[in-house]
């Protein structure tokens, strides 16, 4: 039969920038991270079930919500940023901690993060935030209030089997030349190969969110296996961010004369949050779990 699952999700999403906005607009930290999932949700609810949806309004739309949630980004991630490599640095011996490494990356984050902050602040009081709220008021009166759950299904199952084809693809080694079998790809193009199959697998979980209400318990239980295994592939990709920080920093520190040593220490400890052979720790098992077939068979 029919559901109305769609209409009220794309309902929650919008209810959740406004309800957020007063609370980002104070700086509350929460408050920024929740109407950037909710901008995520929209996003990738957009894209996901686009073919139910008119495409005319819903393409600029994702434009813009991926404007709004790269502003409010550059807020989240600096400070996610500053408590990582605050607790870093805390957790080295003394004696490896050569200068004022932790004065230094926290004021320098810091410096990034007061000027994200105010570009925020500017966004929300610009013309282009108004006119974005207005057209999420307009998707959510134009959606389908009826579209049948089979339908819905099979674009969610269709999402879920694209992210397994990107982590395969970046677990996989390359195709055999002339009687050769190449290696995996560098750490560089495997970190990338990664964080889009972590992207994936996020938007196969909103889609699944969507589902809940009418799927119940096995949706439930999906997207709880989906979020381990999002969270796997997080926790790398923030390795691998803050490792690229810190080689700058270190390089920054090298250049005014000062020891890049704890830098060095860092950016090691920070690439050493996968295996030591290029693979997520924890991958495995969680992607075991969110790909077997009763945990999934619903979306048939």
């Amino acid at each position: 039969m029919a559901t109305t699952t769609l209409s009220r999700y794309l309902r929650g999403q919008r209810d959740a920038i406004l309800r957020n906005d007063p609370g980002v607009r104070a700086g509350n930290a929460d408050a920024v991270h929740d109407m950037r999932v909710a901008t995520r949700r929209l996003r990738s609810t957009l894209r996901t079930f686009r073919a139910l949806l008119d495409r005319s309004r819903t393409d600029p739309l994702r434009d813009e919500l991926r404007w709004l949630g790269r502003t409010l980004g550059a807020v989240r991630d600096g400070d996610v940023l500053a408590d990582r490599l605050a607790k870093a640095v805390a957790a080295e011996p003394p004696e490896l901690v050569v200068g004022p490494v932790g004065t230094r990356i926290r004021q320098r984050l810091a410096d990034g993060t007061a000027e994200a902050r105010e570009e925020l602040a500017a966004a929300l009081d610009s013309p282009r935030y108004a006119a974005l709220l207005a057209a999420l008021d307009t998707l959510v009166s134009a959606a389908p209030a009826r579209v049948p759950g089979k339908r819905l299904r099979r674009l969610a199952r269709k999402a879920l089997r694209r992210a397994d084809r990107r982590l395969d693809a970046a677990d996989r080694p390359r195709p055999a030349h002339a009687g050769l079998r190449l290696p995996l790809p560098s750490d560089g193009d495997r970190d990338t190969a990664l964080h889009e199959a972590r992207k994936a697998y996020k938007r196969a979980r909103y889609a699944v969110e969507v589902l809940r209400p009418v799927a119940g318990r096995p949706a439930k239980r999906l997207g709880k296996r989906l979020t381990a295994l999002q969270d796997v592939l997080g926790a790398y990709q923030d390795g691998v961010v803050a490792a690229q920080l810190l080689r700058d920093y270190g390089m920054r520190a090298h250049l005014d004369g000062d020891n890049a040593f704890t830098y060095g220490l860092l950016y090691a400890r920070q690439r050493g949050t996968g295996t030591g052979t290029g693979v997520p720790a924890g991958l495995d098992p969680a992607r075991r779990r969110a790909t077997r077939r009763r945990v999934r068979r619903w979306l048939d």
